[in-house]
């Protein structure tokens, strides 16, 4: 299973929880990993409140399951628009 799974099956139940839902979950980054979650709502444009309050309830889940060993960064974003 792909790290991007696994995140995903962890964190979830919360995203949901909070009236979201994942859309993508991408690791990037060069010399720091970089963990993006995107996601949305069927109600409004995603904001920055939604986006921090996301970050505030998955940040302690990602760091106490030990999934990613190294230096890691969350960014929680909205879908990238066309």
């Amino acid at each position: 299973m792909r790290l991007e799974e696994k995140i995903y099956d962890l964190i979830k139940e919360t995203v949901e929880d909070l009236g979201y839902k994942i859309v993508k979950i991408e690791i990037g980054g060069k010399k720091k990993k970089e963990v993006v979650i995107y996601i949305d709502n069927e109600i409004q444009r995603i904001g920055i409140n939604d986006c921090v309050r996301v970050s505030r309830a998955i940040d302690p889940i990602l760091e106490n399951s030990d999934l990613i060993k190294e230096s890691w960064t969350l960014i929680v974003s909205s879908p990238k628009r066309k």
